[in-house]
């Protein structure tokens, strides 16, 4: 596949990206046949010092007319997505929820996004009065937006404020995070025979802030088997730094993940990256809060937040592992002949 996911696809540039970005790609998407054709839209936050995580999505099947999306928020390590203190997504909604774009829309669950400046500033809002469940969130732009090379798919480092209700309870969230965008691009639902793929970002104010994704590696995590053997030269789909006022690609980087050896959530991460620039950047992580959740059924994803050291300075951020059934059904296939 020459035209692949984002997260699949290796980046080695960076574009400048414009307000349209931030509406439907119709132009881009009109040359893109199959029922997979996605155009997503992904915003997150955190209250690290509860261990709460939350995630947001509206994901558009221009071809099929459907949308799905939602949001799920958690505090600390779940089981099952169904644990979540607040989990409500809708997988099959008539795209004419987007009637007016990404301006100002409203799904059926009621989870909504107004853009207040494209590329800049956003509202998130939802209400659950039933649950004692609801968000009433700015997130605001704090970097240049990361356009890649193929002007399909961008990232942005954000400052997120406002307010969340869990069940009840009320927190004030100010917190940093790095959303996404993607269009233009097909999103295969087949089984991938691959070793994990992470998209890992951390964020320790306006100053810094890192996003990396990248594959489970030779020598990244003691799971990987034959055929799952990626080479570390191979592992690196993308990736970028903001620090002190440039944003630099990452041009290298190894991994080591240590994950759960029954449902591979991660637990601890060294990340080593190398910038275009020459500099080197060793950053140090735990999860602190963990929600599995199949956005498509033939993948699981574990969305965990990631306690950050670097050089002495503490940040969070997002790893969003991806794994499919060949390497898991490899690995416990692995572990009951052991057993046995």
């Amino acid at each position: 596949m020459t035209d692949q996911p984002f997260y699949l696809a290796n980046n080695a540039a960076l574009r400048q990206a414009v307000p349209e970005d931030d509406l439907l790609h119709p132009a881009v998407n009109a040359g893109v046949s199959g029922d997979t054709l996605t155009e997503t839209q992904y915003f997150g936050f955190n209250v690290p010092e509860e261990n709460i995580h939350g995630l947001t999505y509206m994901w558009h099947h221009p071809n099929l007319n459907v949308v799905t999306g939602g949001l799920m928020v958690w505090q600390g390590i779940k089981p099952v997505s169904m644990a979540a203190e607040l989990f409500d997504f809708r997988a099959y909604m008539n795209d004419g929820v987007l009637a007016n774009d990404l301006h100002d829309y409203r799904l059926d669950n009621g989870f909504g996004v107004k853009i207040l400046e494209p590329n800049k500033r956003f509202h998130l809002t939802y209400d659950d009065a039933a649950r004692g469940n609801g968000i009433d969130l700015i997130s605001e732009g704090v970097t240049p937006i990361a356009l890649f090379g193929d002007g399909k798919h961008f990232e942005q480092g954000m400052r997120v404020r406002g307010t969340l209700r869990l069940r009840g309870k009320e927190y004030a969230v100010d917190c940093h995070n790095v959303r996404d965008r993607s269009w233009g691009k097909l999103r295969p639902e087949a089984i991938m025979p691959m070793p994990p793929v992470a998209w890992m970002t951390g964020c320790f104010g306006d100053d810094f802030i890192f996003n990396c994704n990248m594959m489970d590696h030779v020598g990244s995590n003691p799971q990987l088997t034959a055929p799952f053997e990626i080479p570390t030269d191979k592992a690196l789909n993308g990736g970028w730094v903001w620090k002190d006022g440039k944003q630099l690609l990452v041009t290298s980087a190894r991994k080591q993940v240590r994950r759960d050896d029954g449902n591979f959530r991660p637990q601890t991460i060294v990340l080593d990256m190398t910038l275009e620039d020459g500099s080197q950047i060793t950053a140090n992580g735990r999860t602190i809060a963990s929600c599995p959740y199949a956005t498509w059924p033939n993948m699981l994803a574990h969305i965990s937040l990631i306690r950050w050291e670097v050089d002495g300075r503490i940040g969070h951020g997002d790893e969003q592992c991806v794994i499919w059934n060949d390497f898991a059904h490899a690995v416990h296939s692995q572990e009951a002949l052991v057993d046995g």
